[in-house]
């Protein structure tokens, strides 16, 4: 789905993807005018966003109920188990977890420049003077000194933290298990960004036209992408098949397809924090003029456009509203095969089943710990349990890979099946 929201302000209108197909009556709730969008959980359906007020406001996509989470809010960031944090101007922080409000009892000991969500309710983040800190509620705050850099990266889970410097990168792990790594690269770096997985960093160059690779794990850089020219800003896709890339240079959008590490495409277009972007099926938003318009990546042919609606702010989710049926396949995967949910998926390796949601969050923590993408699937029906799994995958093939290499058992979970 994508999100539309006001720019003036005014009630959200819901879009259905690949073809942006106005559904009408869902959303309900007005929302101000908004500075920023912090994210949206699927799980607890809940949207989160900031005012030119330093209001952090949450629309409940369910009832359309508005609430004001915080005020003088100068951070925030969502975690990877739906949980929000914010950071007021008095360095206080507040949490949101299943629509519980808590106010941590200590402060900061400086206001973060950038932030985090990370795993077991812990926020990760660089404050001036060049160090990183590590916080959770019923802790006090570590602070450690890190490399003196530029761009700063993190993880979907918020357990490894990038610093680009002059000559390099430097990886840390925020909770100190390991020390920490330094990549040296033959440019200075530019911009970064993980990989879905957290396996790979995406680094732009400042001089040299093009992307470096750098594996995580073996701490080197492995190869690259070639580019026509110097990039500044990366984004990747929630499945890590398409790679957008800002030239340093013009409005535009360079298309990356990951698994071939090849450029296939530019389309012109201004970058804002929302948009370009590709859509969790697959698919690239983007703004032309006046209109967002919706592409496929691989051929860049229109598949769907709204009208006038450049000058708002765009979400886009794997939400589904209740009554509202998804499409079964996207466009974008079942041209190109590969990346999104394709006629099977989305697909699950499912690790676990249990009742007691505290032991799937361990395990699930456990695996991604160990380099694993898991996550914990809620209950979708009285009898259920909560399923710790990995993925999803778009095919069969892809899940039951993954499966045979965890040397433990393992089924393939669908949603609905």
């Amino acid at each position: 789905m994508a999100i539309r929201l006001p720019a003036k302000g005014g009630v959200p209108q819901l879009y259905k993807l690949p073809r942006l197909t106005a559904v009408d009556g869902v959303l309900r709730g007005r929302l101000p005018a908004v500075e920023r969008v912090v994210g949206l959980d699927p799980e607890s359906e809940f949207l989160f966003v900031t005012t030119a007020k330093h209001e952090l406001l949450g629309l409940d996509l369910g009832s359309g109920r508005v609430d004001t989470v915080g005020t003088n809010v100068r951070q925030a960031a969502l975690g990877p188990d739906g949980t929000l944090y914010a950071v007021d101007s008095s360095r206080h922080v507040i949490s949101l977890s299943r629509r519980t409000r808590f106010a941590w009892p200590q402060a900061l000991t400086a206001l973060p420049r950038d932030l985090f969500g990370a795993t077991d309710q812990h926020l990760v983040g660089v404050i001036p003077q060049d160090k990183l800190l590590v916080a959770a509620a019923d802790q006090p705050p570590t602070v450690r000194t890190i490399a003196a850099g530029g761009d700063v990266a993190a993880t979907r889970w918020g357990d490894l933290v990038a610093v680009a410097s002059d000559s390099g990168v430097t990886l840390y792990d925020p909770l100190g298990r390991r020390d920490p790594a330094f990549v040296k690269l033959a440019d200075a770096p530019r911009a970064l960004a993980f990989s879905p997985s957290g396996h790979r960093i995406y680094v732009a160059r400042r001089n040299v036209p093009g992307l470096a690779v750098v594996d995580r794990y073996e701490r080197k850089e492995l190869d690259g992408v070639a580019l026509p020219g110097t990039v500044a800003t990366l984004r990747l896709d929630p499945l890590g098949r398409w790679l957008l890339a800002r030239p340093a240079i013009g409005d535009s959008a360079w298309l990356v397809d990951l698994p071939i590490k090849r450029h296939t495409g530019i389309v012109p277009t201004q970058w804002h924090a929302d948009l370009p972007a590709i859509s969790p099926d697959g698919m690239l938003i983007y703004r032309r003029g006046k209109d967002v318009v919706s592409a496929r990546p691989d051929s860049l042919s229109d598949v769907g456009k709204v009208t006038n609606g450049a000058a708002d702010l765009w979400v886009l989710t794997s939400w589904l509203p209740r009554g509202v049926v998804a499409s079964p396949v996207s466009t974008a995967s079942a041209d190109s095969g590969a990346g999104g949910t394709g006629a099977e998926g989305p697909l699950y390796v499912q690790v676990s089943t249990s009742q007691n949601p505290e032991w799937s969050g361990h395990l699930a923590d456990d695996l991604t710990r160990a380099g694993l993408a898991a996550r914990v699937l809620p209950p979708q029906h009285p009898d259920d349990g909560y399923r710790v799994v990995l993925g999803p995958y778009a095919t069969r093939e892809q899940a039951e890979a993954t499966g045979r290499r965890l040397g433990r058992p393992f089924w393939i979970y669908q949603p609905g099946q």
